[in-house]
C-alpha cells in the first residue's frame, strides 16, 4: 500500500511539473498586419505589405516565434484600428497582433574625393573618382493588441542604421524594393537597416511572450 501511496505521489509532483514546463514552452502565436508606411515618399501597398513579409521572415528565423500573416478586411486602412487587429487577431486563433508604423526610414549621403591612381601608377595613369557614403536610419513603432483582452496592451520602438561606401555608389532608398526579391537591393543600406529593425521586433516580442500566453 505503501508503495502505492508513493507512486501516486510522484506521479502528481511531475504531473505539476511538467504542465507548466509545457505551457512556458509554447510558441507565441504572432498575428501581423501590414505596417502603415505613409510617412515614406513613394511607399505604397506593396512595401507596407512587404514589411510585415520581413518582419516574419526574421520571427522564423529566430525559431521563438510563430508568426501569421494577417489580412485586413476589404477597404482597411493603415494602421490598423485596434478592433480590426482585436477581430481578426480571434478569428487567426492570434495570441498578439502586431500593428507597426514606419515612423522614418531615409538616407542620406556623403561624397569624398578618391585618388585612385595608385592602383593605375604602373600604366602612368591616374583616375580621379569620388566615394560615397550612404547611411540608411529606420525607426519602427510597433502596437502590441490582445485579442484575448480586446485591447491594446504594450507599445515598443526600434531603430536600425547601416552605412556603406563604394566608388560612385548608387544605392536603392525605397522600401517597396523589398518585396521585388532583388539581391542588389537587400544588400543595400535601406535594405539591410530593414532587416536589422525586423530582428528588433523579434527580440522584443520574444521578451514579451509571457504576457501573452493566457
Amino acid at each position: 500500500m505503501k508503495r502505492i501511496m508513493c507512486a501516486l505521489v510522484v506521479s502528481t509532483v511531475l504531473a505539476a511539473g511538467i504542465a507548466p514546463a509545457a505551457a512556458a514552452s509554447r510558441q507565441l502565436t504572432v498575428g501581423i498586419v501590414p505596417f502603415d508606411v505613409a510617412s515614406v515618399d513613394g511607399s505604397g501597398e506593396q512595401a507596407s505589405t512587404a514589411l510585415a513579409k520581413l518582419v516574419r521572415i526574421e520571427m522564423i528565423r529566430e525559431h521563438a516565434l510563430r508568426p501569421l500573416l494577417l489580412t485586413p478586411p476589404p477597404g482597411a486602412t493603415t494602421p490598423i484600428p485596434d478592433d480590426q487587429a482585436v477581430t481578426i487577431g480571434r478569428a487567426a486563433h492570434a495570441d498578439v497582433v502586431v500593428v507597426g508604423t514606419v515612423i522614418d526610414a531615409d538616407t542620406s549621403t556623403s561624397t569624398h574625393s578618391a585618388d585612385t591612381g595608385g592602383l593605375l601608377s604602373g600604366l602612368g595613369a591616374s583616375l580621379g573618382a569620388h566615394l560615397d557614403r550612404v547611411t540608411a536610419h529606420v525607426t519602427l513603432h510597433l502596437d502590441l493588441i490582445d485579442p484575448a483582452a480586446g485591447k491594446l496592451v504594450d507599445s515598443f520602438e526600434v531603430e536600425a542604421k547601416k552605412s556603406q561606401s563604394g566608388v560612385g555608389a548608387d544605392f536603392s532608398t525605397t522600401l517597396g524594393g523589398f518585396d521585388s526579391g532583388d539581391d542588389a537591393w537587400s544588400n543595400s543600406p535601406m535594405g539591410k537597416a530593414l532587416r536589422e529593425a525586423a530582428q528588433k521586433v523579434t527580440t522584443e516580442l520574444a521578451k514579451r511572450a509571457s504576457e501573452f500566453q493566457h
